[in-house]
C-alpha cells in the first residue's frame, strides 16, 4: 500500500506558452480527456495538475518541460507551521533578520541568505444550514376546509456564515528554513514608529521593510489572492457534520496556502521563478 508520504503533487508555475501542447501532455500522462487537461491548466499559476506516485509524477514533469512548461513536483506532505519558526517578535538588523519565536531559541537569517519572501492570506469559514418549519394563517385553506384547517406549514432553509482571515508572510532561507510572520501571532510593538492602527496595515509595513532589506530575494504577493482558494488533490480543506436539521460545513484554506507556498519556494530554488 502507498501512503501519502510517497505521493507527489505536480504543479505549473507559469502560464504555458503553448497551452494545447501542455494539455495533450497532461492528458497522455494522467489518462484524462484533452478537455480535462485544458481545465487543469486553466487556473492562474501556481496551479496543481495532478497527484501521483513519484514515477508518474516525474514523467509528467519531464513531458511538460519538453513542451516548454515551467513544471515541478513536490511532496504531497508539504511543510506546515509546525516546521517553521513562528515569530513572536522580530528585529531588522543591518546584517539580517532576527526572530524571537513564542517557543524555542532565537533565530537569525542573514539578508544575503534570504531566498524568497511570500505574502499570503489564509481563511477559515463556517457555514450553518438549518431547516425550519413554520406555520402561518391561510385564508384559502380555512375557506376550503370550512375552518377545519386554518394554518399552512412551510419549510425553509436558513443559512448563516462566519469567516476569519489572517495575513502571513513566509521568509524562506536558502538552506530550507522558513520564518513565519503571522497577523494573529506577531507582537506588533516591535514595529516601533512604523506601527499602524490596523493589523492588515502592520503586515503591509512588515512586507515593505523586508522588501527594502532583502531586495535580491524573490518577493511575491499572489498568495494574498490564491492562498484562500480551494485546491484539487489537497485533502482536509473541508469538513461537514449534521445533527438533526442542522448541517455545519467548515472550510480552511491553510492547507492550500501551505501547498502553493512550497510550490513557489521550490520553483525559486530551481530557477523556474521569477
Amino acid at each position: 500500500m502507498r501512503y501519502a508520504l510517497d505521493m507527489k503533487l505536480v504543479a505549473v508555475v507559469r502560464t504555458p506558452e503553448h497551452p494545447e501542447d501542455a494539455a495533450r501532455a497532461v492528458a497522455a500522462a494522467t489518462g484524462v480527456t484533452l478537455a480535462e487537461g485544458r481545465m487543469r491548466l486553466a487556473p492562474e499559476p501556481p496551479a496543481l495538475v495532478t497527484r501521483a506516485e513519484e514515477g508518474p509524477a516525474e514523467s509528467l514533469v519531464a513531458a511538460l518541460t519538453r513542451c516548454g512548461v515551467a513544471a515541478l513536483a513536490v511532496d504531497a506532505a508539504v511543510p506546515t507551521d509546525a516546521d517553521r519558526v513562528v515569530a513572536d517578535r522580530f528585529s531588522l538588523e543591518s546584517a539580517g533578520l532576527s526572530v524571537r519565536p513564542a517557543f524555542g531559541e532565537d533565530a537569525f537569517l542573514p539578508w544575503p541568505e534570504v531566498l524568497a519572501i511570500l505574502r499570503g492570506l489564509r481563511a477559515s469559514r463556517t457555514q450553518v444550514e438549518r431547516d425550519q418549519a413554520t406555520r402561518s394563517f391561510s385564508v384559502g385553506l380555512a375557506v376550503a376546509t370550512g375552518g377545519l384547517r386554518m394554518t399552512r406549514q412551510t419549510e425553509k432553509t436558513v443559512r448563516s456564515s462566519e469567516e476569519t482571515a489572517e495575513q502571513v508572510i513566509l521568509v524562506y532561507a536558502r538552506d530550507g528554513r522558513c520564518f513565519l510572520v503571522s497577523e494573529h501571532r506577531l507582537d506588533v510593538s516591535c514595529l516601533g514608529p512604523g506601527l499602524h492602527p490596523s493589523s492588515a496595515a502592520n503586515m503591509a509595513e512588515v512586507a515593505r521593510l523586508l522588501r527594502a532589506r532583502a531586495p535580491a530575494a524573490f518577493h511575491d504577493d499572489r498568495l494574498l489572492r490564491l492562498g484562500r482558494r480551494p485546491l484539487p488533490f489537497v485533502a482536509g480543506g473541508e469538513s461537514r457534520s449534521t445533527l438533526g436539521t442542522t448541517t455545519v460545513t467548515r472550510t480552511d484554506s491553510r492547507g492550500s496556502l501551505d501547498v502553493l507556498a512550497e510550490v513557489m519556494r521550490r520553483a525559486v530554488a530551481l530557477g523556474l521563478l521569477p
